[in-house]
């Protein structure tokens, strides 16, 4: 528990007060408007010369029909399909009525995702075979991609993920191409940009015509807002570029940081994400840096900052990648040094290596006929803490008992959902759980205040090893004025968090919040303003100036490029 970990020279009157390195990096976080967007994705076109043929001898003869016999189906059971026939049978049936067998056959594959495939009845003798109709089936197996590469993307790692569709199963389906050409959009310097479906060389294939084009070679962004703390600092500006495909393989570079107005706070991060695989596994390697120092005049004159070093290696792959659905696995390896300082003297160097196994889920779907936006992720983190510093060991062994190995289970949900054209609702659920009764070092539990909880109150007002952050929002859009896009919004907050082994006999606690929000953006600017106010008699504790408030006035404006 983070208030348990603390500056050994300093009273305990301030303890509950004044932030540390853990509580710093906590603070810092980008702002999902600067998230960069994979390119749509296109329809695939030439669908339409696949649709069975319908036609009609005109004769007016029928042939009893007793049964269906199917073959060449692998991907959809005898007894499905069948189903789907039974009205037919046991009637005298025209050849246009055992046409509409085949097209009933036909539209239940495309309806599943196999859009090249066809049924059809062959050549037979119905009345020697007592009255089976054979129905063939072509279920479509994938010929050749054929492309047309205009990006600065190696044409063979293009080509190799197109080709990673066959992969998954020779049979043309909606699932395996959407993958394929999800994951070319999902890299860095490229984007599909027209797919086509011809006729195969041989028969019962379909090759696919397509062409890529390069996306764009950078990105970046500039934000400024006054989310900080009065210890170091309440105005920050942060900003971050991206190079896309710097060296033609569909990597990314990326550079980003953040720093306080009044200098006393800096973070620096440079990332490079990869490909490993064309089945979109990709790698990405991280080192941050974090330095800060606490403004004297609150801290009674005494000197006192801190700073931690971050190395990250991180493996993600979508096992499922649809135009619907993406289901990602990720692992991560990190690595962290932290210190404080007082006047010089070291209060705090400690160590840590996590694990970290995760899930993340995103669906798009109706909810009672509303368009609506799922996202789930659930984290499993094991890792190691090694406190160097010999009098704060000292402490944590009479205290929280934080050190040595540690495992935590960290879950999030969230949706958006459509309720009007002019009004959405976002809601979201972060929950938290130490395991194994064991407490947690600050750098791992849940911090509830700040812009990612209850926004009214300071990042370090309080956190522990479980709890739960809930927030809802309700957004009502206002008519465009002049290109500018704007809308207003109600939201809710409340958050609890508490110790896993309560050793010093630490309270729950529990902060809510209400307030009103204002959004807007023209072209490639955005800003956002929140009012805030305390629901109940939790009091602020960690202002710098121990200055007590109801509302808060919070304020972000950025932009994109």
């Amino acid at each position: 528990m983070k208030k348990l970990i603390t500056l050994s020279f300093i009273t305990a009157s301030s303890l509950l007060a004044q932030p540390t390195i853990t509580d710093i990096e906590k603070s810092i976080s980008t702002p999902k408007e600067v998230e960069t967007k994979a390119p749509s994705l296109v329809e695939v076109g030439g669908k339409e010369k696949y649709a069975p043929v319908m036609a009609d001898d005109e004769s007016g003869k029928t042939i009893e029909v007793k049964d269906f016999s199917i073959e060449g189906n692998t991907q959809i059971k005898d007894d499905v399909l069948k189903k789907l026939l039974s009205e037919y049978v046991g009637k005298p049936l025209t050849f246009s009525q055992l046409q509409e067998t085949a097209s009933l056959i036909t539209k239940y594959y495309r309806e599943k995702g196999y859009f090249v495939a066809r049924a059809y009845i062959p050549i037979q003798d119905i009345k020697s075979s007592n009255g089976i109709v054979k129905i063939a089936v072509i279920e479509g197996n994938y010929g050749e991609f054929k492309l047309t590469n205009n990006s600065k993307v190696k044409d063979s790692i293009v080509q190799a993920m197109f080709d990673d569709a066959k992969t998954r199963g020779n049979i043309v389906s909606t699932n395996t191409l959407e993958r394929s050409m999800l994951i070319i959009n999902d890299t860095p310097g490229v984007m599909v940009t027209q797919a086509d479906v011809r006729p195969g060389k041989e028969v019962g294939t379909s090759d696919f015509i397509v062409t890529t084009e390069p996306s764009a070679p950078y990105s970046g962004y500039i934000v400024a807002d006054n989310y900080g703390s009065k210890y170091t600092s309440v105005y920050r500006t942060m900003a971050g570029g991206s190079i896309n495909n710097p060296f033609k393989i569909g990597d990314k570079l990326t550079l980003s940081g953040l720093y306080g107005m009044n200098s006393n706070l800096d973070n620096y991060k440079a990332s490079y994400s990869f490909p490993i695989l064309p089945n979109g596994l990709r790698g990405e390697i991280a080192y941050s840096e974090t330095n800060y120092k606490l403004e004297k005049k609150y801290v009674t004159n005494q000197d006192i900052k801190g700073d931690s070093q971050t190395l990250e290696a991180t493996l993600s792959y979508p096992i499922i990648r649809t135009r619907v659905q993406s289901l990602y696995t990720t692992f991560t390896y990190t690595s962290k040094d932290m210190k404080d300082t007082n006047d010089g003297v070291q209060t705090n160097k400690k160590t840590l290596e996590s694990f970290n196994l995760g899930l993340n889920y995103t669906k798009s779907a109706l909810l009672a006929n509303l368009d609506t936006q799922y996202n789930a992720s659930i984290n499993l983190i094991s890792g190691k803490l090694n406190i160097k510093d010999a009098t704060a060991k000292t402490q944590d062994t009479s205290g929280a008992k934080t050190n040595g190995s540690y495992e935590k289970l960290a879950l999030t949900l969230a949706n958006t959902t459509i309720l009007h054209p002019k009004i959405s609702l976002e809601t979201s659920l972060t929950y938290q759980q130490a395991l194994n009764n064991k407490n947690l070092d600050g750098s791992e539990d849940m911090s509830i205040g700040g812009s990612n909880g209850v926004r009214v109150y300071p990042d370090s007002e309080e956190s522990a090893e479980n709890g739960y952050i809930i927030r809802a929002e309700s957004f009502y859009t206002l008519p465009s004025y002049k290109g500018l896009d704007h809308k207003v919004s109600l939201f809710v907050d409340t958050a609890k968090v508490k110790q896993e082994n309560n050793t010093t006999n630490e309270k729950a606690r529990q902060l809510s919040d209400i307030g009103i929000g204002y959004h807007t953006s023209y072209k490639n600017f955005f800003a956002k303003a929140h009012i805030a106010t305390i629901i109940g008699n939790s009091k602020v504790t960690s202002e710098a100036d121990n200055k007590q408030y109801k509302t808060k006035f919070l304020v972000q404006a950025g932009m994109v490029f």
